[in-house]
């Protein structure tokens, strides 16, 4: 019994040993399987990684030969745009190409300049539309804002006027050209204070400070006249340059100068022309019958005497002297008569200038016509005519001289503002009929003009005397082919009392000057301009084509 108990329990120790043993089998085997399967997963792992980074170099291999691809296409376009820059075909096109586009650059850039720096250049004969000296100097006073209204409607514009109203804003910022519509704008002219009746292409000149305005009518800037040399005939002047810049004085200037002129002693009228120089130098002009009056005004400024025929009286003498020793100033101007006119002749010689009876004639060289209408020259001392040019002809000229020194007074100071030649002598008698030197004529030379001041108790006397009434009338100042005019206008400026330098300018003329030509030349230019020129033309550009084809 013991001895099966021990085989049965040999074979349950067996059976135990060997379940351990399978068990323990099994276990490794599990622990094995679990270990291959981590390996395995690793691989897996390692494989996926490894796949990635497969898919990475292969997009950026990819991505190495696209930019290659790229590389290589651009540089084989280069190459081809490269290979064209040396085709004979399309270096003659580039040129083309490249003249055509500088050509246009140039003519755009020179365009732009010439708009901004306004490079125009006035070729009239005329220069209508040049401003002169003596307006650029009257701008350069101007420190207010000056405003000129061009009233005109669009289409309507006169060249002439506005051509010359762009000149002003050129030479002074203070002034400025505006165009107004008067249909548009109907009142505007009232809210100026201008109550004249507005047309097109009228001015209005506006001190924008003062509000001062100054109307100008179309019709003042033509002036028609009648010409001295040619019966019949006439000319149409240009007077915008005068109208404005006299209108321009007169917005600027705080006073005028008041001008009377003596009347009713048959004297020399003043004419049109210099009524309207001394407006545009803001002089106001009144008649005066002395013989009525107390005293000459006290608004006086300057005393015109032109050419008395008939004596003053006492009375009005002593009037004139009371008015001059006050600090009054006066242009006198002597006109020949076979009247005494001592009592002319005495204000005369109180300031030391004495008149001869007659009329100066000149020799052969210095009269214009007749040997009466002399010629004068200005005098070495003159400062008020020195810069004159052109010529003055004093037609019937009294004899001027100078009184001697122990007769004057010390204080009176007089200076030769136009004289005559040596070879001038005075016709005592001009009825006798000849123009040749006779016994008892006075030899010259002479004066024919003087300005004299004269400063005591600080009161300043200025007087300038003329020994011609003829030389200042109308039919002597309305040409621009003398400078008598110009005498009268420098005249009446020195004595101006205006707080600005004025001045007037002259008017200037429209006439025209046609060029005639024989049947025969007409051809001769017809043919140069019709046939010729585009002939000669035509045949050089056929030759430089006929070149460049050859080549």
């Amino acid at each position: 019994m013991s001895e099966e108990k021990k085989e049965k329990n040999l074979d349950i120790a067996a059976s135990k040993e060997s379940n351990e043993t399978e068990q323990k089998i099994d276990a490794v085997a599990t622990n094995e399987s679990s270990t291959i399967n981590e390996q395995n997963n690793d691989m897996k792992k390692e494989n996926n990684s490894i796949e990635k980074n497969d898919n990475v170099v292969t997009k950026e291999n990819n991505s190495l030969e696209k930019k290659q691809e790229k590389k290589f296409n651009f540089k084989n376009v280069f190459d081809t745009i490269k290979r064209s820059f040396t085709n004979k075909q399309f270096r003659s096109g580039a040129y083309s190409s490249v003249l055509t586009v500088l050509v246009i650059a140039i003519v755009v850039v020179v365009n732009l300049v010439f708009g901004k720096l306004d490079l125009s250049t006035d070729l009239s004969s005329g220069s209508y539309f040049t401003l002169s000296k003596t307006t650029k100097k009257i701008l350069k006073q101007v420190d207010s804002d000056i405003t000129i209204y061009y009233m005109v409607q669009d289409g309507s514009e006169q060249d002439y006027i506005s051509n010359a109203l762009k000149q002003y804003n050129k030479v002074s910022k203070h002034v400025k050209v505006k165009r107004i519509d008067p249909v548009v704008n109907p009142g505007f002219a009232k809210k100026q204070g201008i109550d004249d009746e507005i047309s097109s292409n009228d001015v209005i000149v506006v001190n924008n400070k003062t509000k001062s305005a100054k109307y100008i009518s179309n019709e003042d800037m033509y002036i028609e006249s009648n010409s001295m040399y040619s019966s019949g005939s006439s000319s149409t002047s240009l007077d915008v340059e005068g109208q404005v810049t006299a209108a321009i004085q007169n917005v600027i200037s705080d006073s005028s100068t008041k001008m009377y002129v003596l009347t009713k002693h048959s004297e020399t009228e003043l004419g049109d022309t210099l009524k309207s120089a001394l407006e545009k130098m803001n002089y106001e002009i009144s008649d005066l019958e002395l013989a009525t009056k107390d005293s000459v005004p006290s608004d006086c400024d300057v005393l015109y005497i032109n050419g008395l025929t008939t004596d003053i009286t006492t009375e009005e003498k002593d009037k004139i002297l009371d008015y001059l020793k006050n600090g009054g100033s006066a242009i006198i101007n002597v006109g020949y008569t076979t009247e005494k006119m001592t009592n002319f002749k005495e204000i005369l010689a109180y300031y030391g200038v004495n008149v001869t009876s007659g009329i100066i004639c000149e020799g052969t060289g210095n009269y214009a016509t007749y040997p009466n209408y002399i010629v004068p020259s200005v005098g070495s001392d003159s400062s008020l005519l020195s810069d004159l040019s052109g010529y003055i002809i004093f037609p019937d000229a009294a004899g001027l001289s100078k009184a001697s020194s122990d007769s004057v007074r010390s204080t009176v100071k007089i200076t030769d503002l136009l004289d005559t030649s040596d070879s001038s002598f005075i016709k005592v008698d001009p009825s006798s009929g000849s123009a040749s030197k006779e016994d008892g004529d006075v030899d010259g030379p002479f004066s024919v003009g003087y300005s004299i001041t004269e400063t005591v108790d600080k009161k300043e006397t200025n007087l300038l005397v003329f020994a011609s009434s003829g030389a200042f009338s109308e039919s002597f100042t309305q040409t621009t082919q003398l400078a008598n005019a110009t005498v009268f206008k420098k005249a009446a400026s020195s004595l101006s009392k205006s707080d600005v330098k004025e001045a007037s300018i002259d008017k200037k003329n429209l006439s025209y000057s046609y060029v005639s030509l024989t049947s025969g030349t007409q051809l001769l230019w017809a043919a140069i301009i019709i046939v010729i020129i585009p002939g000669g033309l035509l045949i050089c550009g056929f030759l430089i084509w006929f070149f460049r084809r050859r080549k």
